[in-house]
């Protein structure tokens, strides 16, 4: 028998989102019917860096946009219809806004806390929230930090600003450098 948390959340049939891509179809529709307001035109002059028309600044948009269009009413209309589990539909829509103010929030910390602890602490509120415990959630922060310590310090070469926190606390150099 399947737990509550394994049911698929649009009943037996994997359905495909038809509100989303509804939602996604007319919100395309309203951007493109916005764009020329929202975009002014590009330098007439050539220069260097000119890239001739596929430069203007309301082509991109305007092709990902019709495209956009294009593909969410062909999804819309091959996806089966889905019976919608409101209750667990939205534990998980507010689950990935908890994840998105975790990730602004770590941004914002790093100024403050510097990058590792910043990626430490973002990484142990998002194990917690995945559902892991115990060991687990610390061994999976631990090695994540050092993960992306060694790759933008070590493969990027990255080295963030010294944070406030070493400015409030005077710790030894080494100690500020593994921050």
């Amino acid at each position: 028998m399947l737990k509550e948390q394994d049911r698929p959340l649009f009943g037996n049939k994997p359905s495909g989102g038809r509100n989303l891509l509804a939602a996604i179809f007319l919100i395309s529709v309203i951007l493109l019917t916005l764009i020329r307001w929202q975009t002014k035109p590009g330098h007439l002059g050539q220069t260097i860096m000119s890239g001739g028309w596929w430069s203007e600044p309301a082509l991109f948009p305007a092709v990902t946009l019709i495209l956009t269009i294009v593909s969410s009413a062909v999804a819309y209309f091959v996806s089966p219809y889905e019976k919608l589990n409101l209750n667990r539909s939205l534990k998980d829509y507010l689950r990935v806004l908890l994840i998105t103010i975790c990730i602004i929030g770590t941004v914002m910390m790093m100024k403050v806390f510097g990058f590792a602890l910043s990626i430490l602490i973002f990484v142990t509120l998002i194990s917690l929230i995945a559902g892991f415990r115990g060991i687990k959630v610390l061994l999976l922060s631990l090695s994540v930090t050092l993960s992306m310590m060694l790759i933008f310090r070590v493969g990027f070469e990255i080295w963030f600003p010294r944070p406030l926190l070493f400015k409030w606390i005077d710790l030894p150099i080494w100690m500020q450098g593994l921050m």
